[in-house]
């Protein structure tokens, strides 16, 4: 009788440094899910890699929101901590982590349009996982489904501490309506 020898999930093992295997490349821990958007188109990302420098007279601005990555229906935002944003708990308030997810999500979507199309948020859920105290946080945001007019997202945001060290503190749904007059942005075009 002869047994039979079945390989581990996932296929035969291999050395370290077998060419048949790449190393996966290594993830930032502040975008985990960047990896999975393809990039935009160069006229695009031209046209929205101002997203959050204007002269101090939108709010993203005002709060000091900075964009970090675009891609394709994904934005990864960085807000700098302040002690103006702290509770008298000493800990960041809750509304201003859900004004980064919402300010974060805006590119993700309008980049699939032409120009700046309206969009308003229809629903914004935010689950606080820990809270936040002098760390920097980073908002990852991205399309779940694309619509004619209503968009779902998801997002999460990770707080960074100044040594490097990074936490997961919120996870957040949003809905946003977009105007039926928004027009897809073109393959071939340049503006």
């Amino acid at each position: 009788m002869s047994a039979s020898h079945a390989e581990p999930a996932g296929g035969p093992r291999s050395s370290p440094g077998d060419p048949r295997i790449e190393e996966p490349a290594a993830v930032d821990p502040t975008a985990p899910n960047a990896a999975r958007f393809g990039p935009l188109p160069e006229h695009v990302l031209q046209r929205w890699s101002k997203f959050c420098t204007h002269d101090d007279e939108y709010f993203p601005d005002r709060m000091g929101m900075v964009t970090e990555e675009l891609r394709q229906d994904y934005t990864r935002l960085r807000l700098p901590w302040k002690e103006m944003f702290r509770q008298r708990t000493e800990v960041m308030h809750g509304g201003v982590i859900a004004s980064l997810v919402d300010t974060t999500v805006v590119p993700a979507i309008a980049a699939h349009y032409e120009g700046s199309p309206r969009m308003a948020t229809v629903h914004l859920a935010v689950q606080y996982l820990r809270p936040v105290s002098g760390r920097d946080i980073v908002s990852e945001a991205w399309v779940e489904h694309r619509g004619r007019s209503i968009v779902h997202c998801r997002a999460e945001v990770r707080s960074v501490s100044p040594d490097g060290e990074v936490e997961l503190v919120a996870l957040a749904t949003l809905v946003f309506r977009v105007s039926s007059s928004a027009t897809p942005v073109s393959p071939g075009s340049a503006g």
